[in-house]
């Protein structure tokens, strides 16, 4: 299968209701299982008991009124948020992530940046 390039200015990111455009300059989704390692007379069995998924999103930073406050609101209040990341090559919905951090880079171009790290449920289509 050909690989599917998309970059990330076409991404839409949506925090809540809110849908937020040209502003991912990179991100991750990690879909972790917990393996448990049992050794039987017959061998080593593995069993599933768990599934992790975190999402991290690098975005341009937007002062007060857009991505990064949303994320600061809902960190303050300690509320999960619905993450939802669409693009051309499909779409990862959290419908309740919790904000584990949202980071400020401030680099000497002046280019200000945000990384953001989310866990939760992740779910692909």
């Amino acid at each position: 299968m050909p690989a599917v390039g998309v970059p990330g200015a076409v991404f839409t990111a949506s925090i809540g209701a809110v849908a937020y455009e040209a502003q991912v300059t990179s991100g991750t989704i990690n879909t972790t299982p917990t393996i448990i390692r049992t050794k039987t007379l017959s061998g080593v069995a593995f069993d599933q008991t768990d599934l992790n998924t975190t999402m991290g999103l690098d975005f341009l930073y937007d002062e007060a009124s857009g991505i990064y406050d949303a994320l600061q609101t809902a960190i303050t209040a300690g509320t999960a948020v619905a993450v939802i990341v669409a693009s051309t090559a499909g779409t990862w919905t959290g419908s309740a992530m919790m904000i584990e951090s949202a980071d400020l880079t401030y680099p000497a171009d002046n280019v200000v940046t945000v990384s953001a790290s989310f866990t939760g449920s992740v779910t692909f289509a």
